[in-house]
């Protein structure tokens, strides 16, 4: 199968017929110019050295070589082949306490925080190992299977919260108990479970869970999270309070976490404001011996490129060679004669060391292959594949200036803009240049006036006009908004209006009318305009009770499931 990998840089073959004519023309008007000096046969054999059939296979050979100079900008491909990329290292599932006693801040700036900071790091340090995360409080479920993608550890990372388990507490055994399922089913890997929390277990059935853990090979650490001095628990602008009224404080059980850490064999590591736990944890990961977790296999196409740059450098080596004149100094010896082997011996070894050198196109950088992706993805109207690849891009590289905006865009188009504004201001500040920078803004300018943000709307717009004051579009747009400004200065008086207009359309109505037959029909229009919304009002509260029902009867399922199961006295 014959591809291009790059097919846009065949339009520069367009320039190939524009230079045919324009090397005519000016040969044209050369001809013109001899026969003035006499007759066509004199003026030949005056030049005699010169020949219209060398300029011209000379200039072919340029348009040879020049063809297919874009031919390997384009990057032709010719069939394929399969290979397979191994990856060694171990399996990880890091469980996590998002219980409400993670928001105390005796770890700045929070438990929960600094648990996010730690295995953020911990991931960027494992490079093939393969990672899983579960988070638990009264509950426990897998919030991302067993992956090799470091970098959709991070975006899982950002989702986690303490408001994502309605059911508080600490249940640590359900919390190992679904590590222990999250594995692969691969044998003869090393398993790890690394298990962050404060230690203060509501549940009980630890050993039981650690017991299966064992059986299986896992190691368990045990990373204790907090103080053993005790803090309180900031929820919005007052502290955490039991059912009596009293503060709660919140203190690190590291007995509980040594303990766990020592059935299971593993270590126990105190996690504080400084960077040493994440450095003591991933020493002990490094211990465990690495094996072979997968084998991807992938479908490589075979690039022409080399073979097109052989035949460029032939071109131009023969274009070099043949003059544009007759010569006799060559007509004693042949570059390419059998006689002269040492020069064709050399020009081959020449032609053969630039065929070994790697195609620069071949070697795009990571963060460009993810933003390729995002646009093609973009282009498909595939917008979260799309946001994926772009929050890739900006994972390996967060200046990646085409990344925020091209990711600014997708947000736009899903209604999200907000975030788009946010990119675009990214973007912004990324750009290479201040004209693009003045085009963002302007953009950003739109946006903002369009939803009636006209204070944010006015400071792109100045914003613009700092990078590229003569942009004239800008200009008109910031006067328009000012002006807009002016004339609805706050949106919040125009309830107030309507409800003048209101009262003057009531004044209106208690006037009598002055004629009966005009006041019969006000009302009949009157009674059928109040029929028909009483019973869409009918409709509406028939419906909104069904909802209320329905949602009552999902509360009350999910209430008998929690008391049948266990009754926790604590929610933190």
């Amino acid at each position: 199968m014959f591809r291009f990998a790059n097919p846009e840089y065949l339009y520069l073959l367009m320039a190939v017929p524009l230079l045919v004519m324009l090397f005519w023309l000016n040969r044209r008007v050369g001809h013109r110019r001899l026969l003035r000096l006499g007759k066509p046969k004199y003026v030949k054999r005056l030049m005699a050295e010169v020949s219209e059939t060398r300029v011209w296979v000379k200039f072919s050979l340029l348009m040879a070589a020049l063809t297919l100079i874009v031919l390997m900008l384009a990057r032709p491909q010719m069939g394929m082949r399969m290979k397979t990329d191994s990856l060694m290292g171990i399996e990880v599932v890091v469980a996590m306490d998002v219980s409400n006693s993670m928001m105390a801040a005796d770890v700045e700036p929070t438990r929960l925080s600094k648990a996010k900071q730690v295995v953020g790091s911990l991931c960027s340090r494992l490079r093939n190992d393969k990672v899983a995360l579960v988070v638990f409080a009264g509950n426990a479920f897998l919030q991302m299977p067993m992956s090799a993608d470091n970098v959709s550890v991070r975006m899982f990372l950002d989702a986690i919260s303490t408001g994502m388990i309605p059911t508080q507490g600490t249940s640590i055994a359900e919390a190992l108990n679904i590590s222990s399922s999250s594995f692969s089913a691969q044998k003869d890997v090393k398993r790890a479970v690394v298990l962050i929390t404060d230690g203060e277990d509501h549940e009980g059935g630890v050993e039981d869970a650690l017991g299966e853990l064992k059986k299986k090979g896992v190691s368990v650490y045990v990373l204790g999270i907090g103080s053993t001095k005790g803090s309180p628990i900031k929820m919005g602008n007052d502290y955490m309070r039991d059912m009596d009224g009293n503060v709660v404080i919140t203190r690190l059980n590291e007995d509980m976490c040594r303990q766990i850490a020592g059935t299971a064999g593993g270590s126990y590591i105190h996690i504080d404001n400084s960077n040493s736990a994440q450095d003591q944890l991933v020493d002990e990961l490094n211990h465990l011996q690495r094996s072979e977790l997968s084998a991807n296999a992938y479908e490589e196409h075979y690039d022409l490129f080399p073979w097109l740059a052989i035949a460029v450098l032939v071109l131009l080596v023969m274009e070099v060679v043949l003059q544009s004149r007759k010569s006799h100094y060559f007509d004693s010896w042949s570059l390419f004669s059998v006689r002269q082997s040492g020069g064709k011996t050399m020009i081959i070894a020449f032609v053969a060391c630039m065929a070994s050198v790697p195609s620069p196109l071949s070697a795009q950088s990571p963060t460009k292959v993810q933003t390729h992706k995002g646009n093609v993805a973009f282009s498909k109207k595939q917008d979260s594949l799309a946001v994926i690849h772009y929050q890739k891009a900006l994972a390996l590289d967060s200046t990646n200036f085409k990344a925020h905006y091209n990711l600014g865009n997708t947000y736009l188009r899903q209604g999200k803009a907000q975030d788009a504004l946010r990119e675009y201001e990214k973007s912004a500040q990324c750009s290479p240049s201040r004209l693009v920078a003045s085009g963002i803004y302007h953009n950003i300018g739109v946006i903002n006036q369009t939803v009636k943000d006209y204070d944010k709307a006015i400071d792109a717009y100045k914003k613009s006009l700092r990078a590229y004051p003569l942009d004239n579009r800008t200009r008109y747009n910031l006067a328009l908004c000012q002006h807009q400004r002016k004339k609805n200065p706050n949106p919040q008086t125009q309830p107030q209006q309507n409800k003048d207009n209101k009262q003057g359309q009531d004044k209106n109505k208690q006037q009598p009318p002055k004629d009966n037959q005009q006041q019969q029909n006000q009302k009949n229009q009157q009674q059928q305009s109040d029929q028909k919304m009483s019973k869409q009002n009918a409709e509406q509260m028939l419906r909104a009770v069904q909802m209320r029902e329905r949602d009552t009867q999902d509360k009350l399922k999910r209430k008998m499931q929690q008391v049948g199961r266990r009754h926790l006295e604590k929610n933190w």
